[in-house]
């Protein structure tokens, strides 16, 4: 399957041919577990879930986005659920990844905050994101 990828270790953007299965994207991206970004439309950048968590001394970040730790998979999603060849091309990436040393400029940690929703109607809902909201800045103080 045709790919981009993000290769944030040598500071690269190029294409690539990766099995469509889940050990090859562990292994290209170098993780053990992938976390799926949306960029729009139906193509999808596949990150280190855990990015934030490991030691990466390297990362990049696309315009207007906050970083990335690790490297990366551009696909495309195939209506299906799976992923499928990307047909953007590699030049739009290659002009839009700053790459970035993390060592020197960390990400921030991650954050996030939890509220259980055992009413799932809208309103529920809404409370829950709420209460997920003020866990969120608890945690940030």
């Amino acid at each position: 399957m045709r790919a981009i990828f993000i290769d944030a270790v040598n500071r690269k953007v190029e294409e690539v041919q990766v099995e469509n299965e889940l050990h090859a994207f562990y292994e290209k991206i170098g993780c053990d577990m992938i976390e799926i970004i949306h960029l729009g439309g139906e193509h999808l950048m596949v990150v280190d879930e855990e990015g934030r968590l490991r030691n990466w001394e390297v990362g990049f970040r696309l315009p207007k986005s906050e970083g990335i730790a690790g490297n990366a998979l551009v696909v495309r999603d195939n209506g299906d659920g799976d992923f499928t060849d990307s047909n953007l091309p590699v030049e739009l990436f290659e002009i839009a990844v700053q790459f970035l040393n993390l060592k020197k400029h960390p990400l921030p940690p991650p954050a996030c905050g939890f509220a259980v929703a055992t009413d799932l109607s809208p309103e529920g809902i809404a409370k829950a994101r709420q209460e997920a909201q003020k866990d969120l800045e608890r945690n940030q103080k």
